[in-house]
């Protein structure tokens, strides 16, 4: 079968301390397809005034053109303009000895103007490589901040028990319970404090279930400075600096010099082929 080189869409490269992954022909496709190949780049994918509203979007000149890139069409545009500066990022993924299983859980409160929902988001991590991550609306509106952090770390709590279940199928199993990271001390407290308050009895369904696996052993809650929160990447727009300090941490790297390299040796090969 030889060698893994693309996977729905990814690109995997071999390096020397582990494999790279890329989505770069598929921006590249996608900035041709928008004709955005020549446009300037920026240097974060939302301006941090931005505050987009369901019906105040511009339309594209020409509607059947731009089937993928819809909605806000000058927030779009600056998005796309994002990935044309990091296209050639990727995430590195290194060979781990350790085996440990750590998710950073954030919610940004009443974030969306037109409802007032909130917006879950999460990033697990085996060892230092990131393997699963998610940023999505919430259902319910929630009261307060620690209503919203709560309702995110329920949902990761049922993700990460999903992964732990998956790897030990997969044949690694875990040395020590999931942990699960928090900038949100309220949250955090719920999470091992048996005390019922009435200004959250409308969440207990979450909360019993997230006490429930504390209690048992099967992950562990501790809280995480919002500075070192990983998460808030994934909840609303950041300025330039906090946006390349996250994305470093993460593991998200540029990978032009192997990018490079590898688009040299596929036009060599190719050139090998080529009938005389």
């Amino acid at each position: 079968m030889g060698n893994l080189s693309f996977f729905l869409g990814v690109e995997v490269i071999p390096t020397r301390v582990g494999l790279f992954l890329s989505q770069h022909q598929y921006i590249r496709d996608l900035l041709s397809t928008t004709n955005m190949l020549g446009t300037k780049d920026v240097s974060t994918p939302l301006s941090t005034t931005a505050s987009l509203k369901l019906f105040d979007g511009t339309a594209p000149v020409d509607s059947t053109d731009f089937r993928r890139v819809i909605a806000h069409w000058t927030a779009t545009k600056r998005l796309l303009r994002f990935l044309k500066q990091t296209i050639f990022h990727g995430i590195q993924l290194t060979r781990n000895t350790t085996s440990v299983l750590t998710t950073f859980s954030d919610a940004d409160w009443a974030g969306n103007v037109d409802d007032r929902t909130s917006t879950s988001a999460y990033i697990s991590f085996l060892g230092t490589n990131p393997i699963s991550w998610s940023s999505k609306k919430q259902r319910a509106i929630a009261r307060s901040s620690t209503e919203a952090e709560y309702r995110a770390l329920a949902n990761v709590a049922s993700e990460t028990v999903w992964l732990n279940s998956l790897l030990h199928e997969l044949g690694f199993p875990l040395k020590v319970p999931p942990l699960l990271l928090c900038d949100n001390l309220g949250a955090t407290h719920l999470s091992f404090n048996p005390v019922n308050h009435s200004r959250i009895k409308h969440i207990q369904i979450d909360l019993h279930f997230v006490r429930e696996l504390v209690q048992n052993g099967t992950l562990h809650v501790c809280h995480v400075h919002t500075q070192d929160q990983l998460a808030d990447l994934l909840t609303k727009p950041l300025s330039r600096q906090r946006t390349e300090l996250l994305r470093t941490k993460i593991g998200l790297a540029d990978g032009s010099s192997i990018l490079r390299g590898r688009i040299k040796e596929d036009c060599q090969n190719q050139d090998q082929v080529k009938p005389s």
